[in-house]
């Protein structure tokens, strides 16, 4: 069913940001998955692409997720002209899914790897297209189903354990990616390579991090109303220890290579990008 007064319930200020912060969001963890399963680190030396694209463990590939804001904050603004259709039309995302897939990797004005012009007009090893376009797939598709459902109305009310879910899923996935770039973080500050300090028992712990970040957001949820500030200092004293005080300990028994102090510091960013969302949301319900 289409909304017609779309363009006053969303203010253009408010997509724009919202579709830079789920590009960012899926970008980093989309990065960070597949950088491992496809061993970019490898692929980025393949052959000649060693000539065309950057060491993975390179100040710029490093610094590269920074950068997402621009990118974000372009595909807002150019995403704003058809806000109407992406926001109203029955099965838009996949609409969005198809664009994006068709104009920006497929069929790229220029010869891109994994477009038509790249097979045609360069020597990209079939190799780096085929391990590359996973992450490219994956991460297009959660970002144009994430902005297609952007204050989506339905007709139906939402239940409150629903959006309670929905809250505390929003805020583990705000604390997996300020821990992932809290890590970035300390890598550029210590000069250690990304890929050393990423293994397969960092993904482990981050899986963890996000699940107990979860339980710890939907049960300070469900008392956020009684307003006790003995359940805030313990919810955000639990999430500091859980973002900050536990990635320190733990690299400091496994003699990780981001050993320091700072850490207790810089990993506190989760924390505070976490807050700003579940207060702000609270203000926003105490309002209504």
């Amino acid at each position: 069913m289409k909304n017609e007064n779309t363009d006053k319930v969303i203010p253009a200020w408010r997509f724009v940001t919202k579709v830079m912060v789920y590009h960012i969001v899926t970008y980093i963890i989309c990065g960070m998955i597949f950088s491992h399963l496809m061993n970019y680190k490898e692929l980025f030396e393949l052959g000649n692409m060693k000539y065309y694209m950057r060491p993975a463990e390179s100040i710029h590939s490093m610094v590269g997720p920074f950068f997402q804001f621009v990118r974000g904050l372009l595909f807002g603004v150019v995403l704003l002209m058809f806000r109407k259709n992406i926001l109203t039309e029955k099965n838009s995302f996949l609409k969005l899914w198809a664009l994006i897939v068709t104009l920006g990797i497929i069929n790229t004005p220029g010869p891109a790897p994994s477009s038509i012009e790249g097979f045609i007009y360069t020597q990209v090893p079939l190799k780096f297209c085929i391990f590359g376009s996973p992450e490219i797939l994956v991460q297009t598709f959660w970002f144009s189903y994430l902005v297609s459902g952007i204050d989506k109305k339905r007709e139906r009310k939402v239940k409150p354990l629903n959006e309670n879910i929905k809250r505390a899923l929003i805020n583990s996935i705000i604390c997996v990616t300020g821990y992932s770039v809290s890590g970035i973080i300390l890598s550029i500050l210590l000069h250690v390579e990304v890929s050393s300090s990423t293994t397969l028992q960092s993904y482990i712990i981050l899986g963890i991090t996000a699940a107990v970040c979860f339980v710890l957001s939907f049960w300070y949820i469900k008392r956020q109303n009684i307003n006790k500030p003995i359940y805030k200092v313990f919810f955000y004293s639990a999430l500091y220890i859980l973002s900050a005080v536990c990635p320190f300990i733990i690299n400091m028994v496994t003699e990780s290579p981001l050993q320091t102090p700072a850490s207790l510091f810089i990993c506190a960013l989760p924390v505070i990008g976490m807050a700003l969302y579940m207060e702000r949301h609270a203000l926003k319900a105490h309002a209504l």
